[in-house]
């Protein structure tokens, strides 16, 4: 048997992935299940009986392990709900919300649990990896309306968060790991160098490729990046590592002339710079593939990338399993499996371009089912981006590694004007292509979702097994060309008018969609809740946003949709007179009535009456109004919808 620890890491994964999926309820049916395959393949396949016995084994250790975590650590810590508790431990991360309060993760142990616990605290002098004591009423992070913050934080392993500066803190003035806080506040002053060079787009696109720090990007510039194929290039990876590894070991080669000296000094770097991008799963899991590769050539073996893989997969989740749902850590981990796939499939035949566009047509296929089902959708031009804008960021990137290793001195501001002269390109080509219908498949409906899944799973072994690079390039078109078509045509068939409610309190936020055309309401919500009407519209497979209605602060609230959203809306209908210079700001005062096609809105005094069909709406504050019925939803932590018939949660 071949590659066991492929085998085996690949199985403890999938267990993982299944316990967390169903929050570990399901673990004996699932282990039982895993026992009659095992059975059924030992005794029917001779040759796969190692196979099936390494595979159940290591199943059979991940629910182990799963459930082990879910008993003595989740359920320990959940049951603190609504309780004040002592956690002690060092300050993880932190970043300002206002110049009164930050945000920080603190990573430690509270009633004898080692977990990480997000904290609202007041403004202090506060460093990285510094040791504090914290005191706070904690609450189970569950979703809500704006973000999906219970799943996300759940893959993490971060399950408690502290009130709105309700707590208390001590620090002790000592630092946990002062090597580690450097090297941290070293990417700090980094980032604020690149963007203090270029301000702009450009800067914030350097500083979160090279530093993982994304805070400089708008939800709109995230939006274009994803739907553009280009998502993955400011996420902190193995391109990064492989880079930094390549110059460092270089530099370091022409000095230190004793290989084994420069390959510890190598690993040291490497591991440097995954603290400095801040220990994401996609740069540890890159960090310990290329430590399992280099140590193969150090102590003579010869490494295998899938082994590497399944080892990587076991070393990834078993202190946190379920890190096994996490998104980036799973879009990270199919994508180096395809690479390695297409790799070991030995297709001498094909040519540069032909390997290269083999490599990028498996990984989209290999990872669209998980961004089909995490995110809504696909981006079908990451086939053609890897291709052509992937290497101008490359060499960006290499550009500004120099920067990081000189220390960013007087040779880094020409550098990094420099490093924006491509990326300038690069995003004015992603800011093309986002919009086109093609680049970006939505999986708004159950069909299109298997059909997305289906063809994926039959494109990947297309990839691994067609000889011919000509024909896999043919195949990939084809398939690209069917998820458009067969997008196009759900949305013909879909014209059914429908309303998605945001409550928020007091103040809500309403989507009418039909037909991938939506209209949005901003009803009290003054562009607060304008991320979780884009996280929904792309849930809903929406490609036009023609119209927008605001009551409060129309104008200011207006301004703000540039960064806010992907797509702009051509007029924004306002409830206050005061009307920007922008062309497209209409003021819609008290009683007046917007004609938009479909629909009639009339301004009224808390909200806004929408007219359609034989239906009859009042949006309002807090309430709506569904012919006449009043529906109080101040109170629903959830989002709704109306389907003409029902108003029903999501």
């Amino acid at each position: 048997m071949t590659r066991k620890a492929a085998w085996a890491g690949i199985s403890f994964w999938a267990a993982l992935l299944f316990g967390a999926v169903s929050r570990s309820e399901k673990n004996v049916m699932f282990l039982l299940t895993a026992l009659g395959l095992a059975v059924i393949v030992f005794s029917a396949l001779k040759n796969y009986r190692r196979h099936a016995v390494v595979c159940f084994i290591a199943f059979a250790a991940g629910i182990a392990v799963n459930s082990v975590y879910t008993h003595f650590v989740y359920d320990r810590l959940t049951a603190m709900d609504g309780k004040e508790v002592t956690m002690r431990g060092y300050v993880k991360d932190f970043s300002q919300i206002d110049g009164n309060y930050d945000r920080v993760v603190v990573c430690g142990e509270v009633d004898g649990i080692r977990t990480e616990i997000s904290y609202v605290l007041p403004y202090g002098d506060m460093h990285y990896y510094d040791e504090i004591s914290v005191t706070d009423t904690v609450s189970v992070i569950e979703d809500g309306v704006r973000f999906d913050s219970g799943s996300y934080n759940f893959s993490k392993s971060v399950f408690l968060q502290g009130g709105y500066a309700t707590g208390s803190y001590e620090l002790t003035g000592r630092s946990v790991n002062p090597v580690f806080s450097g090297i941290r506040e070293y990417r700090d002053r980094l980032f604020e160098k690149i963007t203090s060079v270029r301000p702009k787009r450009e800067g914030a696109f350097l500083g979160a490729m090279l530093c993982g720090d994304k805070s400089e990007m708008t939800p709109a510039m995230k939006t274009e990046l994803y739907r553009s194929g280009l998502g993955h290039i400011f996420a902190v990876s193995g391109i990064h590592l492989v880079i930094a590894a390549a110059f460092f070991g270089y530099a370091v080669g022409k000095i230190v002339k004793a290989k084994r000296a420069v390959y510890w000094l190598t690993l040291a770097e490497i591991w440097g710079f995954a603290v400095f991008a801040g220990l994401s799963e996609s740069v540890v899991r890159a960090a310990v593939m290329m430590t399992v590769t280099r140590s193969g050539y150090y102590f003579g073996r010869k490494s295998d990338g899938l082994n590497s893989l399944g080892l990587c997969a076991v070393l990834l989740t078993v202190a946190k399993p379920y890190t096994a749902i996490s998104p980036s850590f799973l879009l990270s981990f199919l994508a180096v499996a395809a690479i390695e796939f297409v790799t070991l499939s030995k297709h001498e035949e094909d040519g540069k371009a032909g390997s290269t566009l083999r490599l990028s047509a498996a990984v989209l296929f290999m990872t669209a089912p998980a961004s089909a089902v995490l995110f809504g959708g696909v981006s079908a031009a990451s086939v053609v981006t890897n291709l052509l804008l992937e290497l101008l960021c490359t060499i960006s990137l290499q550009i500004c590694f120099i920067v990081l290793f000189t220390g960013g001195s007087a040779l880094a501001t020409p550098l990094l004007i420099a490093t924006a002269v491509p990326v300038k390109f690069v995003l004015y080509c992603s800011d093309i292509l986002a919009r086109y219908d093609f680049s970006y498949v939505f999986a708004s409906s159950n069909v299109l979702l298997f059909l997305v899944i289906g063809t994926s799973v039959l494109m990947t072994y297309g990839c691994v097994r067609i000889r011919d690079s000509r024909k896999d390039a043919l195949c990939t078109a084809a398939v690209l060309a069917v998820w458009c078509a067969c997008g196009k045509v759900a949305r013909v068939i879909n014209d059914d008018i429908r309303v998605t409610v945001l409550p928020n309190g007091k103040k809500s936020a309403y989507i009418v969609s039909t037909g991938g055309r939506a209209v949005i309401f901003d009803v009290g919500c003054k562009g607060k809740m304008d991320s979780a009407l884009q996280h929904r519209m792309d849930k809903l497979g929406i490609r036009e946003m023609p119209y927008a209605f605001i009551l409060d602060d129309g104008v200011v609230t207006a301004a703000g949709y540039e960064d806010d959203f992907f797509l702009q809306p051509d007029i924004v209908f306002v409830c206050d007179d005061l009307i920007s210079a922008d062309g497209r700001t209409v003021y819609l005062k008290s009683g007046d009535t917007a004609d938009i096609g479909d629909m009639q809105v009339k301004s009224a005094e808390s909200g806004f009456i929408v007219s359609y069909e034989d239906c009859e709406l009042f949006l309002g504050k807090g309430k709506m109004e569904i012919n006449g019925d009043v529906i109080d939803i101040s109170d629903e932590k959830l989002a709704l919808e109306f389907d003409g018939h029902e108003l029903s949660r999501l």
